[in-house]
C-alpha cells in the first residue's frame, strides 16, 4: 500500500465517545467535567472579540486582530486549551500557506501557535511556549487570560473562494464556548459570489454489469462554475474499498480511456486507484472535464453472485484532505450469473450516454472527478456559527469537528493530511 493510502481506512463519522487524535506525536484525551459556578455551570467562559480595524481582507494585504478571552469564575485553577478552525466560502480548500495566523499573549503565559489541516479545512492551534501542541494552560481561580489572534490572507488564498469564517472552540476544559460568541466572518476584497464544483457519475446501461472479462462502463464528469479557479492540481482517488459482500478478494480491475487508449490503472491501495490529475487552474473557463472508466473483475475474483459494488471518487489537492467525495453503485458478478443484484445503479437511464457514442477525455487528457451528490461550493454564512455546517472547503470536516467540539476532549489538528483518518 502506498504512503498516500496508508494503513488506516477513511473515516466517515467520529464517535463522540471515543475521539482521540494525534497531535505532534502526542494526544489529547477527553476532558473530565468539573464542578463550576460560572455561567451555564461552566468554570471557564471563552469569547472571541470583533476584528479590528474591521476592514475586508485582501490577498497579500493587511491582517485583522481579535481579542480572545478565557475567564475562570471558579474557586480552583482550571486546565484549558483551544483551537481555531476555519473554512472558506467557496469550492477550494484553504492550503496551509493561504492564511496568515498568529496568537500572542496579552495577559497570559508565553504562547506558541501553529497551523494544521484536516480534510481541506484550516486549523489554528495555540499552546504554552514551554510545552508542545498537546500542552494545556492552567487558568488560576477568579482570573482571566487574554490573547491577540491575528488573521490575514496570503497571495495564495484561492481566487474561487470568498469570505473566511473562523471559530474558537475548546479542546480541553470545562468551557462555555458558545459559537454565537466565538465565530467571526471575515469579508474578502474583492467580494465574490463563489461558484461550485459539480460532479457526476454517468452509467452506460448497455454495459451495466462488471464480470471477469466484461467491463462495466461509467463516465466521470466535473464542471466548475463561478469566478476564479483552483490554485493547484486536482487529484482523484477512485475507491471500491467499501465493498464487503462476502468477497475477501474481489480482484477488481479499473481501466481508463486516456489519449484514446484504454489503460489499466495501477492500484494505489486495496481496491483504490489514482486517476490522472486535473491541471492547476481548473475553473468555469475549463468547461466539462470527463473521463471514461471501465470496471471489471479479474480471474481470481471470489465474488460468487451478482451484487452491487459501491464506488467513490474523492478529490484532494497536494497537502489537503478530501474536499469532494461522491459515490455511486455498480452491479458486478461472476462470469455466469447466479442471482440478481441486490440493488441497481442509481443514475437514471435517461442520463446514460449512448453506447454507440464514445466520450473522450478533455484536451488535457486529465479526466475529471466524480460526484453523485458530491458538489462543493459556497457555504451558507447563516450556518457559520455551526461547525457541523458543510459546504466550502470543509467536506466531511464539519461534522467531524462538531463531534469533536461536542465531546470537548481531543486535539484534532494535524499536519496536512489527505485521508479522513490518521495514516502511518
Amino acid at each position: 500500500m502506498s504512503a498516500r493510502t496508508g494503513a488506516a481506512r477513511r473515516v466517515r463519522t467520529m464517535a463522540a465517545t471515543a475521539v482521540v487524535a494525534a497531535v505532534a506525536g502526542a494526544a489529547f484525551a477527553p476532558a473530565v467535567a468539573v464542578a463550576a459556578d460560572g455561567p451555564g455551570g461552566h468554570a471557564l467562559r471563552m469569547s472571541l472579540g470583533a476584528p479590528t480595524p474591521g476592514a475586508p481582507l485582501k490577498r497579500g494585504g493587511a491582517s485583522e486582530s481579535m481579542i480572545l478571552t478565557v475567564a475562570n469564575s471558579s474557586d480552583t485553577a482550571q486546565d484549558f486549551s483551544a483551537w481555531l478552525p476555519g473554512e472558506p466560502d467557496g469550492p477550494s480548500p484553504v492550503m496551509k500557506d493561504s492564511v496568515v495566523f498568529d496568537v500572542t499573549p496579552i495577559d497570559a503565559p508565553a504562547t506558541k501557535s501553529a497551523i494544521g489541516h484536516q480534510d481541506g479545512s484550516f486549523q489554528g492551534q495555540f499552546y504554552p511556549a514551554s510545552g508542545n501542541a498537546s500542552s494545556v494552560f492552567s487558568v488560576p481561580a477568579k482570573t482571566e487570560f487574554t490573547w491577540k489572534v491575528t488573521i490575514g490572507l496570503s497571495t495564495t488564498y484561492p481566487t474561487n473562494d470568498g469570505d473566511f469564517t473562523l471559530h474558537a472552540g475548546r479542546l480541553v476544559g470545562d468551557v462555555d464556548d458558545a459559537t454565537s460568541r466565538n465565530t467571526v466572518v471575515f469579508k474578502t476584497d474583492p467580494q465574490i459570489k463563489p461558484g461550485k464544483l459539480n460532479q457526476a457519475w454517468v452509467h452506460d446501461d448497455g454495459e451495466a454489469v462488471a464480470r471477469p472479462g466484461r467491463r462495466a462502463r461509467l463516465l466521470l464528469e466535473a464542471r466548475a462554475d463561478g469566478p476564479g479557479e483552483f490554485p493547484a492540481e486536482l487529484h482523484r482517488t477512485i475507491s471500491a474499498s467499501g465493498f464487503r459482500d462476502g468477497a475477501g478478494h474481489p480482484d477488481f480491475i479499473l481501466e481508463a480511456k486516456i489519449d484514446g487508449k484504454i489503460v489499466k490503472l495501477k492500484q494505489s491501495g486495496e481496491s483504490e486507484w489514482e486517476l490522472p490529475v486535473i491541471p492547476k487552474g481548473f475553473g468555469a473557463a475549463s468547461g466539462l472535464s470527463a473521463i471514461d472508466l471501465y470496471l471489471s473483475l479479474g480471474e481470481h475474483s471470489d465474488i460468487r453472485k451478482d451484487t452491487v459494488v459501491p464506488l467513490e471518487s474523492s478529490m484532494y489537492m497536494t497537502g489537503s484532505g478530501y474536499f469532494n467525495v461522491a459515490g455511486t453503485k455498480v452491479a458486478a458478478g461472476p462470469a455466469v450469473a447466479t442471482g440478481s443484484p441486490s440493488a441497481t445503479p442509481s443514475t437514471p437511464a435517461s442520463q446514460a450516454p449512448s453506447p454507440s457514442a464514445p466520450v473522450t477525455p478533455s484536451a488535457s487528457a486529465s479526466g475529471s472527478t466524480a460526484a453523485t451528490g458530491g458538489t462543493t461550493g459556497g457555504a451558507d454564512t447563516a450556518g457559520a456559527t455551526s461547525l457541523a455546517a458543510t459546504g466550502s472547503g470543509g467536506g466531511l470536516y464539519g461534522a467531524w469537528a462538531a463531534a469533536l467540539l461536542a465531546v470537548g476532549g481531543a486535539a484534532a489538528w494535524v499536519g496536512a493530511r489527505r485521508r479522513r483518518a490518521a495514516r502511518v
